[in-house]
């Protein structure tokens, strides 16, 4: 056990620290998208006796629905409730922490493991998603594996791997382009001919073919049965999947921007940047390694910006976690490995521990949108939201006509899995006497906050460090 803990004592420090995040969050209802994809996914098939079939089109978002299967698989074994939701997470949390640990010790030295793991799980994004019922945290451990898998040439591992990210959501299907070109041009033998060249990019391609096929059956069954594929006209989601205009594109690539410097992650770009200028052109020229994932990271931020920029709304800070830990595992190669000056690795990590650790309070005026699914800054609003109902409850309030948004106005028998099936309305300034407002919903105008704060008078309100929930009633006239 002695020599088990030695070897190990990293990773076992990470994954009690996940662990604990996991376990404080037992309680925490269904929040932000997790509600579509995890809760309202998981009733039906738990509704229907875990029958196989394809889900009603209000709620298919046009992947396999693995996810929300395997969560009504254990609600039927163990019980439907939040606590056995969030424990589905865990093991797929401490399987980032494996791989990723894995992944380190293949670039780095055995001393730097622990701040290279510390600095990534640092991100706040990250550890909110692992704080939530997320499809996110297995897809991001899929991809490590397969990226390990691809490093040590694993060809059965890689099969396993994508074959898990086309089970999960369509950007596990995306991830597959970046990952099949960095195996291929890393690997390839550039003194072959080129028709050694291409037997070598058919074994290459082998592997994969069974992710391709679970896609070519589901997308074939699918559109046989409903007639269409991704989504269609009538989805809720059609709307993010509208092309942008030019003047859209270039709106969305600063977006898109913001999103990889957003909470904390500035400070991994500037240590970055004054690592670069130390160690030098000539320097990363000579590394292998950082080659490789310049390469990995190059080839990801790429397939996975086409989308976010191109498209309305697939911007979520969430969407872009195999960028961040990419970015993040190539800045840290330059700073621990590559520099030279032992002041600068210490004052790095010092910049970067504190840097990412302050990126789980920023918080934004009212009039900007903010992924509060992607920091730890949300967390107060679970018990800010409960004393709200119960100030409510306490004053016979009738919470069915109490306008409330995104990500509020959910079905309560989503959010908590109870029998409860009342829901707050979505907002309508013109038919509803009271509002609730929350800093944590995007959805309010600058016109409508203005009209909140002039037109309505506060009823009551809950606030705690990073978020904010106001109970408005209309003045009478």
């Amino acid at each position: 056990m002695k020599n088990f803990v030695q070897a190990y004592w990293e990773f076992l420090l990470i994954s009690i620290g996940l662990s604990l995040l996991v376990v404080c969050s037992l309680n925490h209802i269904f929040f932000w998208d997790t509600v579509q994809l995890g809760a309202k996914h998981a009733t039906f098939f738990y509704e229907n006796d875990l029958a196989i079939s394809f889900l009603p089109n209000h709620i298919d978002s046009g992947h396999i629905p693995t996810f929300g299967y395997l969560l009504a698989v254990l609600w039927t074994i163990f019980g439907k409730s939040l606590w056995i939701s969030h424990l589905f997470i865990l093991p797929f949390a401490l399987g980032i922490a494996w791989q990723l640990q894995l992944l380190v010790l293949h670039f780095f030295q055995r001393k730097y493991l622990i701040w290279v793991l510390i600095i990534i799980f640092l991100d706040t994004t990250l550890l909110s998603q692992i704080s939530l019922v997320s499809p996110d945290v297995p897809l991001l451990f899929f991809f490590l594996l397969a990226i390990n898998s691809i490093v040590k040439r694993s060809k059965w591992r890689i099969a396993f791997a994508f074959s898990c990210l086309f089970l999960i959501s369509l950007r596990g299907m995306i991830l597959t382009v970046p990952l099949f070109l960095f195996e291929v041009i890393w690997f390839w033998n550039k003194q072959e001919n080129a028709k050694n060249r291409l037997v070598q990019l058919i074994k290459t391609g082998i592997p994969y073919l069974p992710a391709a096929f679970i896609f070519l059956v589901f997308s074939y069954y699918h559109f046989l049965q409903k007639g269409w594929i991704g989504y269609h006209e009538n989805s809720p989601w059609a709307l993010f999947f509208e092309k942008e205009s030019f003047q859209g594109m270039i709106k969305n690539t600063f977006i898109f921007g913001w999103r990889i410097i957003d909470f904390g992650r500035l400070f991994v770009w500037l240590v970055g940047l004054i690592t670069l200028v130390i160690v030098g052109v000539s320097q990363l020229r000579k590394s292998t390694q950082f080659k490789q994932l310049l390469l990995l990271f190059g080839l990801i931020v790429s397939f996975l910006a086409i989308p976010a920029i191109i498209y309305t709304d697939l911007k979520g800070h969430r969407y872009f976690m195999p960028v961040y830990i990419a970015f993040s595992l190539l800045v840290l190669f330059v700073l621990l490995e590559l520099n030279n000056s032992t002041r600068w690795k210490r004052a790095g990590v010092s910049i970067l521990i504190v840097g990412l650790i302050s990126g789980s309070f920023w918080v934004y005026p009212k009039s900007v949108a903010q992924g509060w699914d992607s920091t730890l800054a949300h967390l107060p609003y679970y018990s800010l939201r409960q004393s709200m109902v119960n100030y409510m409850d306490k004053n016979k309030m009738d919470k069915k006509s109490i306008g409330f948004d995104f990500p509020g106005a959910y079905s309560q028998k989503y959010l908590d899995l109870s029998e409860n099936n009342w829901s707050f309305p979505e907002v309508d300034f013109v038919n509803q006497e009271y509002i609730l407002y929350s800093n944590v919903v995007n959805e309010f105008t600058d016109n409508e906050l203005t009209e909140l704060e002039t037109k309505w008078e506060v009823v009551h309100e809950e606030s705690y460090l990073t978020v904010q929930l106001i109970l408005y009633r209309k003045k009478q006239e």
